[in-house]
């Protein structure tokens, strides 16, 4: 054929996320987005992803969709302990798989207008005290006296919370594994190593364990337990 022919560029469909829209639910995020094909040509069935920040925590199937057509949903999804706490805004990506050949592949993700807030639910790592020790000096069994007890322990570390901000919550009992852990006796100061209980009556053993608490409130759960130590007899 003289001249040769010309074919027209097949019509090539464009999957646009039109709108992200979360509520957030403690732990529990509902995500709704509108998927649109804004091409001239059919987009087949495609998948929708949903990430915070660079973790993927959901997504759904969208169907074929015509020019023009839209296809809305919304999913349920329970945040995994995978994402670090922080805000984040939900991204939502169409074509996720990038199985679908469009006219333009920079197009598909746009992130939701509301921040999401993922809070600390992972206690300190802490091992606990490593010394209880008072100075009673004299023979045992004359009147009875009070003094201090010194309690030590090496620094606890948390994801989130420095070291300087950590709290210890110290738990006191006269009969050993009998310690109230819902409420602690004494509480230091943020980033304290040490603490001196208030003078205590020498006419009986203590025991102590200290725990370590971040700012979100997450408590170590160690069971180290230590007899306060006389070392002045």
């Amino acid at each position: 054929m003289c001249g040769g022919s010309a074919f027209a560029a097949p019509a090539r469909p464009d999957l646009v996320e039109a709108a992200v829209v979360v509520s957030q639910h403690d732990g529990t995020l509902v995500v709704t987005d509108v998927v649109r094909n804004r091409g001239a040509g059919a987009a087949p069935r495609s998948t929708t992803a949903y990430f915070l920040g660079q973790v993927r925590v959901g997504g759904r199937l969208v169907p074929r969709l015509r020019p023009s057509a839209t296809s809305r949903a919304s999913v349920t999804i329970a945040i995994p302990q995978s994402v670090a706490p922080g805000s984040y805004r939900v991204r939502a990506c169409s074509d996720v798989a990038h199985r679908v050949v469009e006219g333009d592949e920079r197009n598909n993700c746009r992130a939701s207008a509301r921040v999401v807030e993922v809070a600390d639910h992972t206690p300190p790592v802490f091992a606990g005290l490593e010394s209880a020790t008072t100075c009673i000096p004299g023979p045992a069994g004359g009147p009875t006296r009070s003094t201090p007890y010194n309690l030590k322990w090496s620094p606890a570390s948390d994801a989130v919370t420095p070291p300087g901000e950590l709290v210890y919550d110290v738990f006191q009992t006269s009969v050993p594994g009998t310690e109230t852990f819902s409420t602690p006796t004494y509480t230091t100061p943020p980033g304290a190593t040490t603490f001196t209980t208030p003078p205590l009556s020498d006419d009986g053993p203590y025991y102590f364990v200290v725990r370590a608490r971040d700012r979100a409130g997450n408590r170590d759960a160690n069971t180290v337990e230590r007899l306060g130590a006389n070392l002045c007899v």
